[in-house]
């Protein structure tokens, strides 16, 4: 898996063994929420972005390539803010960290 992405918006690409359902796209304007949930030592640590119009999120999981730099992008955006990326990554707990928060 890859992640691209440009001023308008993000695509994810399957670059390898997982369905094309991977194949994922989304505009920067149309981010709701960002949640970032720690899967411990043996998986992946996956990205939730909910997208307007869509039912399901789009899902990165954090192995792919260019995901830091996604985060990194998302935070400079204002849409995953640093000190909520930060307190994510030291998480080792098994939790769930979303921007914004629930009301």
């Amino acid at each position: 898996m890859a992640i691209e992405f440009d001023d308008v918006g993000a695509r994810v690409i399957v670059l390898d063994r997982l369905e094309p359902d991977w194949n994922q796209a989304f505009a920067w304007q149309d981010v709701l929420r960002v949640c970032f949930k720690d899967a411990g030592l043996y998986r992946s640590d996956v990205l939730f972005i909910t997208v307007v119009g869509r039912s399901k999120p789009v899902v990165v999981l954090m192995e792919a390539r260019g995901a830091p730099v996604l985060i990194g992008e998302l935070a400079k955006r204002n849409l995953f803010p640093e000190k909520v990326w930060r307190r994510a990554f030291g998480d080792t707990s098994g939790g769930t960290h979303c921007w914004p928060p629930e009301q």
